[in-house]
């Protein structure tokens, strides 16, 4: 066998094994997201004034479903779990596969709750490493008319296939990565 055909043999394995992990899209990567929101009924004697919503919303706004969604929800017994204890209300659990840009951004993605007092943006940076950025508010029910809103604003790094819990006093987010 030639050195050419060598060279062609194992470029063509790598490329296999690249789309066999997952990794290959257009030219770039792909990774799974998948989110589960909840609010949850915890003490606490912090104060907040925010009444209104404080998100600074990206242009190139998306949807969850613009994207292939997974055959698998691994976050499936999590959601379960939440929906069992009175202490925590599911509010939202979803997933989709995106792919990042040429500058290592992902398009930001929309998600909200069925009864819209959840919202806000999720979406993935390659850099040295992977982070992932979320800016998401919940509305509370309002007593006296004057509501407040909870914001969850983190950029949290992340290693694939790890679940990671974005804390808040009154919500919380449970994230898994993987590549697509």
């Amino acid at each position: 066998m030639t050195l050419l055909k060598i060279l062609t043999a194992m470029l063509a394995l790598i490329s296999n094994l690249a789309v066999a992990e997952g990794g290959a899209y257009q030219g770039g990567y792909a990774y799974q997201i998948e989110l589960i929101a909840f609010s949850q009924a915890m003490p606490t004697t912090e104060v907040f004034e925010q009444t209104a919503s404080q998100i600074s919303w990206p242009s190139d706004l998306t949807e969850p479903t613009a994207y292939n969604q997974p055959d698998n929800l691994a976050l499936a017994d999590s959601y379960a779990a939440l929906s069992q204890d009175s202490t925590y209300r599911p509010l939202l659990h979803v997933a989709w596969i995106q792919p990042l840009g040429g500058d290592g951004l992902s398009a930001p993605v929309r998600i909200q709750s069925a009864d819209g007092k959840l919202t806000g943006y999720v979406r993935l940076q390659q850099g040295q490493g992977l982070l992932l950025l979320v800016d998401v508010e919940l509305a509370a029910d309002s007593v006296d008319g004057a509501g407040v809103v909870y914001r969850l604003n983190e950029k949290r790094s992340v290693k694939l296939g790890d679940i990671y819990y974005l804390d808040h006093p009154k919500f919380g987010l449970v994230v898994k990565v993987v590549q697509g």
